[in-house]
């Protein structure tokens, strides 16, 4: 069982957390402002899922696994900030088009609702600021010994 004070205290922790911007949030504005507030909306559900998963994994012991193996954080770390430069040369190059295509902005081609949920599912997912705070946050809110689901990881 969780306590109830530590609750109180992951809230407002993880809605601070939430309200920094960051891949997803840039994702929904620019989509927002390009493709309405309903379309929108579309992608916001699969960062949901990805979020939701990215979460669970966290609190049942990818935290945990990290820490044992620290080469394992590393090379996530690496992989997450190549990334990220990666997608910011795209943006770069794109000028501020990356989120959906030409076509779609000038309205001759409708964007696909399962295209904006993959969209927004795979950017929670590859979302290295993401992973960073949950692996750092969920875990030490849970009880000690204790994880999400009563799962626990034997790592040897």
């Amino acid at each position: 069982m969780i306590d109830p004070t530590k609750i109180l205290l992951f809230i407002p922790t993880m809605l601070l957390i939430s309200a920094t911007p960051g891949m997803c949030m840039t994702l929904a504005m620019s989509l927002g402002m390009s493709v309405g507030l309903r379309r929108t909306a579309w992608m916001m559900a699969g960062e949901i899922a990805g979020v939701a998963i990215v979460s669970t994994l966290s609190g049942i012991g990818v935290a945990s696994l990290m820490i044992r193996y620290p080469r394992a954080f590393t090379v996530f770390t690496l992989l997450g900030g190549l990334y990220m430069g990666w997608l910011g040369l795209q943006m770069w190059h794109s000028r501020g088009s990356m989120a959906i295509h030409a076509e779609a902005l000038a309205g001759s081609v409708a964007v696909s609702r399962r295209s904006l949920v993959t969209q927004g599912f795979v950017t929670a997912i590859a979302n290295p600021k993401g992973w960073a705070f949950f692996i750092a946050l969920i875990p030490p809110f849970l009880l000690s010994g204790k994880h999400l689901f009563n799962l626990h990881f034997a790592v040897i």
